[in-house]
């Protein structure tokens, strides 16, 4: 890295190989994003709470009978939420069949992300230009970055053990940051 260079950058493209193990992780961890439970429904869950033992408390015989429909109501709503909904997704995701991505490298330059594939005797390359990912995650396990290319979508999971001199993480954090914004939470 000289004076005129801020950042590291790729002059040897490193194996850009995941795992089906990788990609399902990443698709759960996106996932579970979709399906937390918003303040709106914790709110809603917790005056029915408050209601139904109110009920309880303050009627007698078998009028309590709807207090206690309505906190069953609740708690499994609860339960369907937080362990029914991440159980059926697994399962999807393990019917959908995961793309193997074998034979590229990826390499990291001023003006974006840059892939090379061999495909038989041949070399493909193709760049994805910063202003071309319109979204990205940051987690602790990699980094997601969704592009648009030519009307073509695309995604690259970046598993943190990429992370090296020759790819460095605080390029592209930098990169994204720049010319997206801050990383979608997840």
């Amino acid at each position: 890295m000289t004076a005129k260079n801020l950042y590291a950058y790729t002059l040897q493209p490193v194996n850009y190989e995941i795992s089906e193990a990788e990609q399902r992780n990443a698709q759960l961890v996106l996932s579970r994003s979709n399906f937390k439970i918003g303040t709106k429904a914790w709110i809603i869950m917790g005056a029915i709470l408050v209601l139904a033992m109110a009920g309880i408390i303050l009627l007698k015989n078998y009028s309590t009978i709807f207090c206690w429909v309505a906190i069953a109501c609740v708690v499994i709503y609860f339960l369907v939420r937080k362990f029914g909904i991440e159980w059926y997704v697994k399962r999807k995701l393990n019917e959908t069949p995961v793309q193997e991505i074998k034979n590229m490298r990826l390499g990291v330059q001023p003006h974006g992300l840059a892939m090379q594939q061999q495909v038989g005797l041949q070399t493909g390359t193709m760049t994805v230009g910063w202003k071309d990912i319109y979204e990205w995650y940051n987690t602790p396990e990699f980094i997601l970055i969704n592009f648009k290319v030519k009307g073509q979508q695309g995604a690259y999971i970046l598993p943190n053990r990429l992370d090296s001199k020759n790819f460095p993480f605080s390029t592209i954090r930098k990169h994204l940051t720049e010319s997206v914004g801050e990383p979608k939470q997840v």
